[in-house]
């Protein structure tokens, strides 16, 4: 294989991981939003950010990797990182984290039950005095 080939190879496999990258960062909005339900413009919002963010990543890869130049195998690089990630490792990590989270929700709602109940507990002795 000629040197220009293996470069390009390694660049393709540099931008499907930055590809993965990517769809990591929406994993984060995916948990914000598993985490608290947001309404129409919060969600606006976030979408906008993670364009940006995308975005800015998407043109670093270019930068650094194909001398800004805008080249198909490294776009395409980026898609397969992206859906690999999305197939493959995506639901579970998102799966585990949405457990976790729904696992401290009910404790932090048992916590909170109980800390009321003492407090009505202790006011309702200190009426009795």
């Amino acid at each position: 294989m000629s040197t220009g080939m293996i470069q390009e190879l390694q660049t393709f496999l540099t931008s499907a991981f930055w590809g993965m990258v990517v769809v990591f960062y929406y994993d984060f909005f995916r948990v914000l939003r598993e985490v608290k339900r947001h309404g129409y413009w919060m969600t606006a919002v976030e979408d906008i950010v993670f364009c940006l963010g995308a975005g800015c990543i998407i043109v670093a890869v270019l930068y650094t990797y194909s001398q800004g130049q805008i080249r198909a195998f490294v776009l395409l690089g980026m898609g397969v990182g992206a859906i690999l990630y999305n197939w493959g490792i995506s639901p579970y990590t998102c799966g585990l984290v949405f457990f976790l989270v729904r696992k401290m929700k009910l404790a932090l709602k048992k916590i909170t039950k109980h800390s009321t109940m003492e407090q009505k507990k202790q006011e309702k002795e200190g009426n009795n005095e």
